[in-house]
């Protein structure tokens, strides 16, 4: 027999309290780093069909919270993500996860060693009434030649929608190139880029917003490469 965690994710507005549930005849104890023992005072009619059987060890409930992430230079849909706090007072067991949200199973998932986890975040699927557009800004993109250099410069669009009902959270991201190179400099233009973080090691820019119910919102996003005159980059 195996341990598979089943994780049911479900909106805090529809969830109703259980007056009694599997956690109530289940003991945990830990035998050791690799092994954990759930001693069941429950009995169970396990049918001798020789096929796999699912049982339920324990329901346990935990805060959650919401919000979207994307990333639309890589892909323009919205994921939604659950970050459940405290994880490591789970006791959830490392090995796959199969998840649901609001009863529908969405996939599986792995846990890898959740006791050291502080947070746990779960991908719940994408969802298309959050919309994204990324768009290159033509009139704003140039390329121009400053005696031994060339300096280029790249602009882009993000364009957002909520067209649910209520606020939601959103990550939102994007990235720009990182020189290796004395001769060849990248500059983030920070009079039209204005993100909550920037992370200047890796290029990364990141916006930490609050769209209300139907709000549209453009975010800019632009940066500089200048380069020795005659030297071809893959931009």
């Amino acid at each position: 027999a195996k341990a598979e965690a089943d994780i049911a994710v479900e909106d805090v507005a529809d969830a109703t309290p259980m007056e009694m549930s599997i956690d109530d005849h289940v003991i945990v104890s830990d035998n050791s780093a690799v092994a954990t023992i759930y001693a069941i005072d429950l009995p169970y009619t396990i049918p001798g069909n020789g096929k796999e059987q699912n049982i339920d060890l324990r329901t346990q409930e935990a805060a959650a919270d919401y919000y979207y992430y994307a990333a639309p230079k890589l892909d323009t849909d919205a994921y939604l993500l659950a970050e459940i706090k405290e994880s490591d007072k789970l006791d959830l067991p490392s090995g796959s996860a199969q998840i649901t949200y609001d009863g529908v199973y969405l996939g599986e998932t792995y846990i890898d060693n959740a006791e050291a986890l502080k947070k746990l975040t779960l991908t719940l699927g994408t969802d298309k009434r959050i919309t994204i557009r990324r768009e290159k800004v033509k009139d704003f993109s140039t390329k121009k030649v400053f005696g031994s250099d060339t300096r280029q410069v790249f602009a882009y669009t993000i364009s957002v929608k909520n067209n649910r009902k209520r606020d939601v959270r959103l990550t939102l991201k994007d990235q720009y190139p990182i020189s290796t190179q004395k001769n060849i400099e990248v500059e983030l233009l920070k009079d039209t880029t204005t993100p909550t973080t920037n992370n200047t090691e890796t290029g990364v820019v990141t916006w930490n917003v609050t769209l209300k119910a139907g709000e549209a919102r453009t975010f800019t996003f632009s940066y500089s490469v200048k380069y020795p005159k005659g030297m071809d980059l893959n931009l």
